[in-house]
């Protein structure tokens, strides 16, 4: 009975935290992010390859990190994607020479 009790109380706690916290991968490790709204979205988002419009379809968990002052995660993943986009731009420029 005692697992029982002991499985339960981890279980909530879980639940707990999934409703009120995104677990955010980013480049400089694991954060966990305060959510803006209570529901199980986005409980585990990975953003070390994210780009523009990744964010796009990830609009409350880039509100949920501005409002923590975590936006350096932010910061790394868009200005990565725009590098690679600017980096095939050029390299698509010049290759036809």
């Amino acid at each position: 009975m005692s697992r029982f009790f002991f499985g339960m109380i981890c279980g909530a706690g879980l639940l707990f935290v999934a409703m009120h916290y995104h677990v955010v991968h980013g480049k400089d490790g694991v954060f966990l992010v305060s959510k803006i709204s209570n529901n199980l979205s986005d409980v585990y988002v990975d953003t070390r390859e994210f780009d523009l419009s990744d964010w796009q379809s990830h609009k409350p968990l880039a509100a949920a990190i501005m409002r923590s002052d975590k936006s350096h995660i932010l910061e790394d993943a868009s200005l990565t994607g725009f590098k690679s986009s600017v980096s095939s731009m050029v390299d698509g420029l010049f290759s036809g020479k």
